[in-house]
Protein backbone atom coordinates (compact mmCIF):
# COMPACT_ATOMS: atom_id res chain seq x y z
CA UNK A 1 0.00 0.00 0.00
CA UNK A 2 1.46 3.62 -0.51
CA UNK A 3 1.96 5.72 2.03
CA UNK A 4 -0.33 8.79 2.12
CA UNK A 5 2.37 11.13 1.60
CA UNK A 6 4.36 10.77 -0.88
CA UNK A 7 5.81 13.69 -3.46
CA UNK A 8 3.53 14.67 -6.38
CA UNK A 9 6.99 15.32 -7.95
CA UNK A 10 7.61 11.48 -8.30
CA UNK A 11 4.60 11.45 -10.75
CA UNK A 12 5.31 14.16 -12.43
CA UNK A 13 8.67 12.31 -13.31
CA UNK A 14 6.97 8.64 -13.75
CA UNK A 15 4.61 10.23 -16.59
CA UNK A 16 7.37 12.11 -18.32
CA UNK A 17 9.62 8.82 -18.37
CA UNK A 18 6.40 7.07 -19.67
CA UNK A 19 5.80 10.01 -22.77
CA UNK A 20 9.55 10.38 -23.36
CA UNK A 21 10.04 6.39 -23.08
CA UNK A 22 13.31 7.00 -21.83
CA UNK A 23 15.73 8.14 -18.44
CA UNK A 24 17.81 10.70 -20.63
CA UNK A 25 14.71 11.96 -22.46
CA UNK A 26 12.56 12.84 -19.20
CA UNK A 27 16.08 14.57 -17.92
CA UNK A 28 16.24 16.23 -20.79
CA UNK A 29 12.00 17.34 -20.86
CA UNK A 30 12.42 18.52 -16.83
CA UNK A 31 15.62 20.17 -16.87
CA UNK A 32 17.16 17.45 -14.28
CA UNK A 33 19.87 15.14 -14.06
CA UNK A 34 19.65 11.67 -15.53
CA UNK A 35 20.54 10.35 -11.81
CA UNK A 36 18.16 12.01 -10.15
CA UNK A 37 15.40 10.96 -12.50
CA UNK A 38 16.89 7.27 -12.07
CA UNK A 39 16.73 8.25 -8.10
CA UNK A 40 12.58 9.39 -8.47
CA UNK A 41 11.84 6.56 -10.03
CA UNK A 42 13.89 4.15 -7.86
CA UNK A 43 11.46 5.50 -4.76
CA UNK A 44 8.06 5.28 -6.94
CA UNK A 45 9.67 1.04 -7.35
CA UNK A 46 9.63 1.06 -3.63
CA UNK A 47 6.47 2.43 -3.12
CA UNK A 48 4.61 0.46 -5.86
CA UNK A 49 6.75 -2.56 -5.25
CA UNK A 50 7.11 -2.84 -8.82
CA UNK A 51 10.00 -1.99 -11.30
CA UNK A 52 6.94 0.30 -13.32
CA UNK A 53 9.51 -0.09 -16.25
CA UNK A 54 12.11 -2.19 -17.74
CA UNK A 55 14.44 -1.62 -20.17
CA UNK A 56 14.58 -2.78 -23.89
CA UNK A 57 16.92 -1.90 -26.30
CA UNK A 58 17.31 1.92 -26.27
CA UNK A 59 13.64 2.51 -24.65
CA UNK A 60 11.83 2.41 -21.03
CA UNK A 61 9.01 0.54 -21.35
CA UNK A 62 6.09 0.55 -18.81
CA UNK A 63 5.59 -2.83 -16.46
CA UNK A 64 1.35 -4.14 -16.69
CA UNK A 65 1.12 -2.21 -13.66
CA UNK A 66 2.27 0.82 -14.79
CA UNK A 67 0.02 0.54 -18.03
CA UNK A 68 -2.54 0.18 -15.37
CA UNK A 69 -2.27 3.18 -13.22
CA UNK A 70 -0.70 5.72 -15.80
CA UNK A 71 -4.28 6.87 -17.18
CA UNK A 72 -5.21 7.83 -13.94
CA UNK A 73 -1.82 9.43 -13.12
CA UNK A 74 -2.03 11.89 -15.97
CA UNK A 75 -5.53 12.46 -15.57
CA UNK A 76 -4.92 13.48 -12.23
CA UNK A 77 -1.90 15.48 -13.30
CA UNK A 78 -4.01 16.81 -16.28
CA UNK A 79 -6.95 18.13 -13.64
CA UNK A 80 -4.52 19.61 -10.98
CA UNK A 81 -2.72 21.83 -14.08
CA UNK A 82 -6.24 23.21 -15.23
CA UNK A 83 -7.18 23.60 -11.73
CA UNK A 84 -4.11 25.64 -11.32
CA UNK A 85 -4.13 27.72 -14.56
CA UNK A 86 -7.68 28.96 -14.94
CA UNK A 87 -8.27 32.07 -13.16
CA UNK A 88 -9.81 31.80 -10.18
CA UNK A 89 -12.95 34.62 -10.83
CA UNK A 90 -13.54 33.02 -14.46
CA UNK A 91 -17.03 32.04 -15.35
CA UNK A 92 -17.99 29.96 -18.22
CA UNK A 93 -21.65 32.05 -18.66
CA UNK A 94 -20.16 35.31 -19.10
CA UNK A 95 -18.85 34.03 -21.91
CA UNK A 96 -20.62 34.27 -25.79
CA UNK A 97 -18.55 31.98 -28.18
CA UNK A 98 -19.10 29.47 -30.67
CA UNK A 99 -16.57 26.32 -29.93
CA UNK A 100 -15.58 24.85 -32.91
CA UNK A 101 -14.56 20.60 -32.76
CA UNK A 102 -13.29 18.58 -35.73
CA UNK A 103 -14.89 15.43 -34.32
CA UNK A 104 -15.91 12.34 -36.60
CA UNK A 105 -19.30 10.61 -36.68
CA UNK A 106 -18.86 7.83 -34.08
CA UNK A 107 -17.79 10.71 -31.64
CA UNK A 108 -20.17 13.00 -32.14
CA UNK A 109 -22.99 10.52 -31.60
CA UNK A 110 -21.03 9.33 -28.15
CA UNK A 111 -20.11 13.09 -27.34
CA UNK A 112 -23.00 15.17 -28.51
CA UNK A 113 -25.82 13.39 -26.22
CA UNK A 114 -23.83 14.16 -22.97
CA UNK A 115 -22.17 17.58 -23.75
CA UNK A 116 -25.43 19.12 -25.90
CA UNK A 117 -27.63 18.86 -23.25
CA UNK A 118 -25.35 20.33 -20.39
CA UNK A 119 -24.22 22.71 -22.71
CA UNK A 120 -28.01 23.75 -23.23
CA UNK A 121 -28.76 23.65 -19.63
CA UNK A 122 -25.82 25.16 -18.02
CA UNK A 123 -23.86 27.69 -20.38
CA UNK A 124 -26.93 29.43 -22.81
CA UNK A 125 -24.13 31.90 -24.04
CA UNK A 126 -22.11 28.78 -26.02
CA UNK A 127 -22.92 27.20 -29.31
CA UNK A 128 -21.27 24.01 -30.64
CA UNK A 129 -20.25 24.11 -34.27
CA UNK A 130 -18.74 20.15 -35.25
CA UNK A 131 -17.27 18.93 -38.45
CA UNK A 132 -15.53 16.55 -40.10
CA UNK A 133 -12.07 17.08 -41.24
CA UNK A 134 -9.61 15.29 -43.30
CA UNK A 135 -6.38 14.47 -41.55
CA UNK A 136 -4.40 16.58 -43.51
CA UNK A 137 -6.44 19.58 -42.29
CA UNK A 138 -5.66 18.86 -38.19
CA UNK A 139 -2.51 21.51 -37.86
CA UNK A 140 -3.59 24.44 -40.07
CA UNK A 141 -7.08 24.03 -38.76
CA UNK A 142 -6.36 24.48 -35.53
CA UNK A 143 -3.44 27.24 -35.93
CA UNK A 144 -5.55 29.16 -37.78
CA UNK A 145 -8.65 28.87 -35.26
CA UNK A 146 -10.71 27.56 -37.55
CA UNK A 147 -11.00 25.27 -35.50
CA UNK A 148 -10.35 24.65 -31.04
CA UNK A 149 -10.02 21.41 -30.94
CA UNK A 150 -10.20 18.07 -32.67
CA UNK A 151 -10.55 14.33 -31.30
CA UNK A 152 -8.75 11.88 -33.71
CA UNK A 153 -6.45 8.65 -33.79
CA UNK A 154 -2.68 9.20 -32.28
CA UNK A 155 -0.53 10.98 -35.14
CA UNK A 156 2.54 12.79 -36.01
CA UNK A 157 1.71 16.33 -35.48
CA UNK A 158 3.94 19.90 -34.93
CA UNK A 159 5.76 20.84 -31.64
CA UNK A 160 2.71 23.74 -31.43
CA UNK A 161 -0.09 21.32 -31.15
CA UNK A 162 -0.88 19.98 -27.80
CA UNK A 163 -2.68 16.78 -27.15
CA UNK A 164 -3.93 14.50 -24.74
CA UNK A 165 -5.01 10.63 -24.37
CA UNK A 166 -8.79 10.62 -24.47
CA UNK A 167 -8.78 6.54 -24.54
CA UNK A 168 -7.34 3.31 -26.08
CA UNK A 169 -10.20 1.74 -27.74
CA UNK A 170 -10.61 -2.22 -28.76
CA UNK A 171 -12.49 -3.72 -31.51
CA UNK A 172 -15.51 -5.65 -31.72
CA UNK A 173 -17.00 -8.27 -34.32
CA UNK A 174 -20.46 -6.38 -35.48
CA UNK A 175 -23.46 -8.69 -37.35
CA UNK A 176 -26.68 -9.08 -37.42
CA UNK A 177 -28.61 -11.36 -34.87
CA UNK A 178 -28.54 -15.27 -35.41
CA UNK A 179 -25.58 -14.64 -37.76
CA UNK A 180 -24.28 -17.87 -38.86
CA UNK A 181 -20.75 -16.94 -38.18
CA UNK A 182 -22.09 -16.98 -34.25
CA UNK A 183 -22.43 -20.59 -34.79
CA UNK A 184 -18.80 -20.67 -35.53
CA UNK A 185 -16.59 -17.93 -35.25
CA UNK A 186 -12.97 -18.81 -35.94
CA UNK A 187 -10.72 -17.06 -38.17
CA UNK A 188 -11.26 -18.70 -41.35
CA UNK A 189 -15.09 -18.29 -41.31
CA UNK A 190 -14.19 -14.22 -40.13
CA UNK A 191 -11.60 -13.91 -43.24
CA UNK A 192 -14.50 -15.29 -46.02
CA UNK A 193 -17.54 -13.53 -44.82
CA UNK A 194 -18.41 -10.17 -46.62
CA UNK A 195 -17.34 -7.34 -44.75
CA UNK A 196 -18.54 -3.77 -44.56
CA UNK A 197 -15.54 -1.04 -43.94
CA UNK A 198 -15.84 2.59 -42.54
CA UNK A 199 -12.72 4.43 -43.86
CA UNK A 200 -12.02 8.03 -44.77
CA UNK A 201 -10.30 8.42 -48.33
CA UNK A 202 -7.43 10.17 -46.41
CA UNK A 203 -6.53 7.66 -44.34
CA UNK A 204 -6.13 4.42 -45.99
CA UNK A 205 -3.96 2.39 -43.26
CA UNK A 206 -6.56 -0.04 -41.40
CA UNK A 207 -5.54 -1.13 -37.57
CA UNK A 208 -7.90 -4.38 -38.24
CA UNK A 209 -6.10 -5.10 -41.63
CA UNK A 210 -2.63 -4.37 -40.55
CA UNK A 211 -3.43 -7.60 -37.54
CA UNK A 212 -4.63 -9.92 -40.40
CA UNK A 213 -1.88 -9.11 -42.17
CA UNK A 214 0.59 -10.11 -39.83
CA UNK A 215 -1.14 -13.67 -40.10
CA UNK A 216 -0.70 -13.30 -44.05
CA UNK A 217 -4.77 -12.99 -43.92
CA UNK A 218 -6.64 -10.84 -46.33
CA UNK A 219 -10.45 -10.34 -45.82
CA UNK A 220 -13.41 -9.40 -48.57
CA UNK A 221 -14.48 -5.63 -48.22
CA UNK A 222 -17.82 -6.03 -49.96
CA UNK A 223 -18.85 -2.07 -48.69
CA UNK A 224 -16.64 0.84 -47.91
CA UNK A 225 -18.40 4.01 -46.58
CA UNK A 226 -17.45 6.91 -44.55
CA UNK A 227 -20.48 6.59 -41.67
CA UNK A 228 -20.63 3.76 -39.15
CA UNK A 229 -24.51 4.61 -38.90
CA UNK A 230 -24.56 4.02 -42.85
CA UNK A 231 -22.64 0.33 -42.39
CA UNK A 232 -24.56 -0.47 -39.16
CA UNK A 233 -27.99 -0.24 -40.57
CA UNK A 234 -26.58 -2.80 -43.85
CA UNK A 235 -25.00 -5.33 -40.97
CA UNK A 236 -28.22 -5.22 -39.33
CA UNK A 237 -29.97 -6.24 -42.21
CA UNK A 238 -27.84 -8.18 -44.05
CA UNK A 239 -25.63 -10.80 -43.90
CA UNK A 240 -22.09 -8.80 -43.95
CA UNK A 241 -20.43 -8.49 -40.69
CA UNK A 242 -18.52 -4.98 -40.05
CA UNK A 243 -15.29 -4.86 -37.53
CA UNK A 244 -15.53 -1.16 -35.48
CA UNK A 245 -14.96 0.60 -31.77
CA UNK A 246 -16.39 -1.53 -28.97
CA UNK A 247 -17.52 1.42 -27.27
CA UNK A 248 -19.79 2.59 -30.40
CA UNK A 249 -20.99 -0.90 -31.56
CA UNK A 250 -22.06 -1.49 -27.35
CA UNK A 251 -23.96 2.13 -27.33
CA UNK A 252 -25.55 1.08 -30.66
CA UNK A 253 -26.43 -2.27 -29.44
CA UNK A 254 -29.06 -0.76 -27.18
CA UNK A 255 -31.24 0.26 -29.99
CA UNK A 256 -30.37 -1.63 -33.03
CA UNK A 257 -30.84 -5.70 -33.69
CA UNK A 258 -27.13 -6.44 -33.90
CA UNK A 259 -24.57 -8.04 -31.98
CA UNK A 260 -21.14 -7.61 -30.56
CA UNK A 261 -18.70 -10.38 -30.52
CA UNK A 262 -15.23 -10.60 -29.58
CA UNK A 263 -12.66 -10.66 -32.66
CA UNK A 264 -11.58 -14.27 -33.40
CA UNK A 265 -7.49 -12.43 -33.50
CA UNK A 266 -5.83 -9.96 -31.80
CA UNK A 267 -6.00 -6.28 -32.68
CA UNK A 268 -4.03 -3.58 -30.86
CA UNK A 269 -5.71 -1.36 -29.20
CA UNK A 270 -6.18 2.56 -30.96
CA UNK A 271 -5.54 5.24 -29.28
CA UNK A 272 -7.48 8.39 -29.45
CA UNK A 273 -6.07 11.99 -28.78
CA UNK A 274 -7.68 15.43 -28.39
CA UNK A 275 -5.87 17.80 -30.26
CA UNK A 276 -5.44 21.95 -29.96
CA UNK A 277 -3.11 24.49 -30.65
CA UNK A 278 -0.44 26.15 -28.57
CA UNK A 279 -1.82 29.28 -28.65
CA UNK A 280 -5.22 28.05 -26.96
CA UNK A 281 -3.69 26.59 -23.66
CA UNK A 282 -3.97 29.20 -21.62
CA UNK A 283 -7.20 30.22 -22.84
CA UNK A 284 -9.67 29.77 -20.13
CA UNK A 285 -12.79 28.81 -22.50
CA UNK A 286 -10.67 26.70 -24.48
CA UNK A 287 -9.48 24.73 -21.17
CA UNK A 288 -12.93 24.66 -19.87
CA UNK A 289 -13.53 22.44 -22.76
CA UNK A 290 -11.46 20.51 -23.10
CA UNK A 291 -11.49 19.21 -19.08
CA UNK A 292 -15.83 18.99 -20.34
CA UNK A 293 -14.94 16.82 -22.77
CA UNK A 294 -12.44 14.62 -20.56
CA UNK A 295 -14.55 13.62 -18.09
CA UNK A 296 -17.26 12.95 -20.57
CA UNK A 297 -14.84 10.63 -22.31
CA UNK A 298 -14.18 9.18 -18.68
CA UNK A 299 -18.11 8.25 -18.62
CA UNK A 300 -18.34 7.15 -22.37
CA UNK A 301 -14.64 4.95 -22.39
CA UNK A 302 -14.89 3.81 -18.36
CA UNK A 303 -11.39 4.79 -18.40
CA UNK A 304 -10.36 8.23 -16.69
CA UNK A 305 -7.17 9.60 -19.20
CA UNK A 306 -5.45 12.43 -19.82
CA UNK A 307 -2.07 12.07 -21.44
CA UNK A 308 -0.85 15.34 -22.66
CA UNK A 309 1.67 16.19 -25.27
Amino acid sequence: MLHSKIDLNLFLIMTTVYQQGSITGAAAKLHLTQPAVSHAIARLRSKFNDPLFVRHGRKMVPTPLCQKIIPDVLQAMDLLEHTISTPANFDIQQHKREIKLGLRDILESMFFPVLVPDLLNNTPNLTLNSRQIKRTELEPSLAQQTLDIVIDVLMPTHKDIRSSLICHESFSLICRKDHPILQQLTLSNYAKASHALVSLKDFTIDTVDMALATQGITRNIALRCEHYFAAINVVSQSDMIMTMPSSYAMLLQQSMPIVVSPLPFEVPDLAVHMYWHKQAEDDPVNQWIRTKLLNISAQIFHTPTAHKK
